[in-house]
């Protein structure tokens, strides 16, 4: 039996960590509601509708929403970059500040049956039972409610794959039509790369009778530090990757330069290897490359991709994209010999890399590497 001392501590603690427990017999709950579509938002399943939804159905029930969490992303990404959902299960996985989750429907909460299925129940070992507004309550602990957790978990997967399936050949379609006006090929969303802008089209309206709107590439003509920006794209590009220039060579260059950088406010040596992937010198080479990358990031092979030449404005000959290709890919092969003599440690200013270190069995410097599983990638490794 704990004493009284512990007791107050242990709640004095909770207290100053903003967690209180619910007053006994009180049901306190947190409300979860995501859109991954525009789509959703017309068909009336937008996060206000469904948070709505769920204030009505709390006080219907005298549940006292203590917090609300929103999300608009796909269900089906990794729990890292699902933000707000990781939060909200790590703070409700932290204390006994609730015992429901409030959703508008199961999907809502995940559509990968396996990784719902395994989250739930957590959760229901923590004391925590996820409430749909619109499925029927199952009791897990039952023959029939094994059998229902199933069948719902399982109608959810497949509607979401479905849904992925048309998007996808939409995409494919759509990244293969060339606007009748400017005969530039339409973009399926997404940053530019760096040395175009976006350029949003209107082109008639849809079966709802709204705009419909298309989106191109165009050269990025902003003026910066006296020359357009895709003009910056094609020096680094040709005048400095294109003769050896290391990544992080790139990165100085731009962030001495001023160059405002494509995310943040300064450049990164994981940026310009980013740029340098063969894919996307051919995206600079003025074709529309898509369906290069898997789920979870893994390259698909390059029969797999959808590849449409004169797509958007060149800021590359095809000549010079080969070229830069073939300088990096030597530039790899040199930075990965096994040799004594490799051309990294000699400039490196870590201290494995100034040859305090070597190999026993052939004599190489020790290399210091960030570590990771980009390393498996070319130039990803300190330059």
């Amino acid at each position: 039996m704990d004493s009284p001392e512990i007791l107050v501590e242990a709640l004095n603690c909770r207290s100053a960590l903003g967690i209180e427990p619910a007053p006994p017999g009180k049901v306190t709950a947190f409300a979860w509601a995501r859109v991954s579509t525009d789509m959703q938002e017309e068909r009336g399943q937008s996060i206000p509708q469904q948070l709505r939804e769920i204030r009505v159905y709390a006080e219907k029930h005298e549940i006292e929403i203590v917090a609300e969490f929103s999300e608009a992303a796909s269900a089906f990404q990794r729990e890292e970059k699902r933000v707000e959902f990781r939060r909200m299960i790590e703070r409700t996985k932290s204390g006994r500040e609730v015992s429901v989750i409030l959703v508008h429907d199961l999907s809502r909460f995940s559509r990968d049956s396996l990784r719902a299925k395994g989250l739930m129940r957590e959760l229901r070992d923590a004391g925590v039972r996820v409430v749909s507004l619109n499925d029927p309550e199952i009791d897990p602990e039952t023959v029939a409610g094994v059998y229902m957790e199933a069948i719902t978990y399982a109608k959810n997967e497949a509607y979401s794959r479905e849904v992925a399936f048309h998007t996808r050949k939409g995409c494919r379609a759509n990244v293969q039509t060339r606007d009748p006006e400017t005969r530039w090929c339409y973009k399926n969303g997404g940053q530019p790369l760096w040395g175009y802008r976006s350029e949003r089209l209107t082109r008639g309206t849809d079966k709802r009778g709204r705009p419909d709107f298309k989106s191109i590439w165009v050269k990025d003509e902003t003026v910066v530090a006296g020359r357009p920006v895709h003009e910056w794209a094609r020096h680094c590009l040709v005048e400095l990757a294109g003769k050896g220039a290391t990544l992080d060579q790139l990165r100085d260059f731009c962030n001495k330069g001023g160059l405002p950088g494509r995310r943040k406010e300064f450049w990164g040596t994981s940026t310009w290897n980013a740029l340098l992937q063969p894919h996307v010198l051919l995206e600079y080479a003025g074709y529309a490359v898509w369906n290069v990358h898997a789920k979870h990031g893994r390259e698909r092979p390059s029969s797999e991709w959808v590849i449409v030449p004169d797509a958007h404005p060149a800021i590359l000959t095809e000549e010079e994209a080969k070229a830069i290709a073939e300088a990096r890919r030597r530039r790899h092969e040199d930075n990965h010999r096994f040799d004594g003599g490799c051309r990294r440690s000699q400039t490196s200013s870590y201290l494995l890399s100034g040859g305090l270190f070597k190999c026993e069995r052939c004599g190489s410097n020790m290399i210091g590497f960030r570590t990771g599983n980009h390393l498996s990638r070319p130039g990803a490794g300190y330059e």
